[in-house]
């Protein structure tokens, strides 16, 4: 019965399918379980004869169950360390799958100050995902889980909108819109495998190192950074591959209207400006990713983002920009002209501006001023201006000044760190004074290597130090969930009913903690039910 645990447990960590379409005698291919049984009943005989019986425990409900109580063990340590400390954090997201709609439910705790990041399952909210609804699935979650009496010191949404509202940034305004519209196109039509081997080949015909588009993704920024160096550095070749399509009368009107596409000046503007801003953008989401970081660590990040795209506001940093843009222009021998000429009409009575306008696509009204300058007002600006914009409504100035006193807080800076500290003050029961000595002796302290900091003499600052180490700065956990969700119920395996396939995922997701799952513990637990032969024989 051992064996038959570890099995199971096997195939649940490597997100292996465990059923065959045909399971009988004269079936060639049982499926991944049965196979691996009939494999192991080969060298142990003990396994053979179980196996052989006709009661083998191993029909689908039993590995339902078995996958259940494995599952449980994983929670169930989870849950205890989550007790030991005392409080945690939780993150949600939700996203489709196979016309549901899963909701992840992750947590976020410490112990001995490491940081820790758990998925505790998902939850099925097709029939409603309104603020009232997904409250009470997660209430009842952390219910049924044991842990609702304990207190939870932070909260992370993303997806679900409706909790935290959604806030669409530069990758949602009308002209990025458009310009990686073109760039799907252009992936679509290259995903072809004959279209796809003249790209290859003529990336080496001209010497130009092999890279390849990937599909848009609303979740991934890097792919959109790829993307952008990827038409960049491949410009030339994009465009004979096209020409050459065109030439072979294959999907014409398609390849013709892709090139024309993507040889506008428009296009080249956006590419310029979007290959620069988004790598300065990437450097935040990188941060928001890592479980370790600190919510201090990402204010810094924010704050530095939004003075750097200000300071990129400038006649200085538009030369340079201009200056690639003309050069890859005349490059490829793409015009940048003139804006065309505007109808006067009422003109005086309406104020152009270049912030506030979400679908406005590039001014061209201005009849007086440079092509340079146009571009400089009506899309640098306008890109820039739309993003410091989204960033501060994303990152409220109360929101980053609560974060900012975390990053003081881990400095010991107590004036600084009041926020935080009178945020937490009832919950934690801190005295305030005691903290304040605290801080100081240690930061006087702080250089003696020999030095550990003790709960017992530094009780208000270990709790606090905790409390700042749990707060979340992201839900990319959760997001790493979905991943998982999308491997193991695949389109056929999307009949897996909901509790299999949430434990399943959490045998695999931790795998740290079901990697150590003792067989005999769950074999224990299997007998507790009557069975009809004897387990341990």
């Amino acid at each position: 019965m051992k064996e038959l645990i570890d099995i199971i447990l096997l195939l649940s960590r490597q997100e292996i399918a465990f059923r065959g379409h045909i399971e009988n005698t004269n079936s060639l291919n049982k499926g991944n379980f049965q196979e691996m049984c009939s494999f192991f009943s080969k060298y142990d005989s003990e396994f053979n004869r179980m196996f052989s019986n006709s009661i083998s425990y191993s029909s689908p409900k039993i590995q339902n169950e078995i996958i259940a109580l494995c599952s449980q063990n994983v929670k169930d340590t989870i849950f205890s360390e989550i007790k030991e400390t005392g409080f945690f954090s939780i993150m949600c997201d939700d996203a489709r799958c196979h016309k549901e709609e899963q909701m992840t439910i992750c947590v976020r705790y410490i112990k001995k100050f490491k940081v820790f990041e758990r998925f505790l399952g998902f939850i099925d909210v097709s029939q409603k995902q309104d603020a009232e609804s997904l409250t009470s699935a997660i209430l009842n979650f952390l219910e049924q889980s044991n842990i609702s009496n304990i207190p939870i010191v932070a909260q992370s949404y993303d997806g679900a909108a409706v909790m935290s509202g959604k806030r669409a940034g530069i990758c949602h305004r009308h002209e990025a819109k458009q310009f990686f519209n073109s760039i799907e196109a252009l992936y679509v039509y290259l995903s072809r495998p004959s279209t796809n081997f003249k790209l290859k080949e003529m990336q080496n015909k001209l010497n130009i190192k092999a890279t390849t588009l990937m599909a848009i993704s609303d979740t991934c920024l890097e792919c959109r950074i790829q993307n952008c160096d990827a038409v960049y550095n491949n410009f030339d070749v994009l465009i004979e591959v096209l020409n050459y399509e065109v030439d072979l009368n294959k999907d014409m009107d398609v390849a013709q209207a892709i090139g024309s596409s993507i040889q506008k000046a428009s296009f080249v503007i956006k590419l310029i400006i979007l290959q620069d801003v988004l790598k300065v953008i990437n450097i935040l989401s990188n941060q928001l990713q890592k479980k370790t970081s600190t919510l201090g660590e990402a204010s810094n990040i924010i704050l530095g983002i939004i003075q750097t795209f200000e300071n990129y506001r400038s006649s200085n940093k538009f030369t340079e920009i201009w200056s690639k843009i003309t050069n890859f222009a005349e490059k490829h021998n793409i015009p940048i002209e003139t804006p065309s000429r505007e109808s006067t009409y009422l003109r005086d009575y309406c104020t152009s501006t270049t912030t506030g306008n979400e679908y406005a696509e590039f001014d061209e009204s201005s009849l007086n001023i440079s092509d340079q300058e146009n571009l400089k007002i009506n899309a640098y600006y306008r890109i820039l201006d739309a993003i410091i914009t989204s960033m501060k409504n994303r990152f409220s100035s109360e929101s980053l000044h609560l974060a900012s006193s975390v990053d003081s807080f881990f400095k010991l800076q107590f004036k600084e760190s009041l926020p935080f500290i009178q945020h937490y003050e009832k919950l934690l029961d801190l005295d305030i004074k005691s903290l304040e000595a605290e801080m100081t002796v240690i930061k006087n302290s702080i250089q003696n290597s020999d030095f550990t900091l003790s709960d017992n003499v530094f009780a208000n600052l270990y709790k606090l130090i905790q409390v700042a180490l749990t707060l979340p700065i992201s839900s990319a956990s959760c997001e790493c969930s979905f991943s998982v969700m999308r491997r193991i119920k695949t389109w056929i395996r999307s009949s897996m009913n909901q509790d299999r396939f949430t434990d399943m995922s959490i045998l695999h997701i931790e795998r740290d903690i079901s990697n150590i799952i003792e067989s005999e513990n769950i074999l224990n637990n299997f007998a507790l039910n009557n069975r009809r032969i004897d387990l341990y024989k």
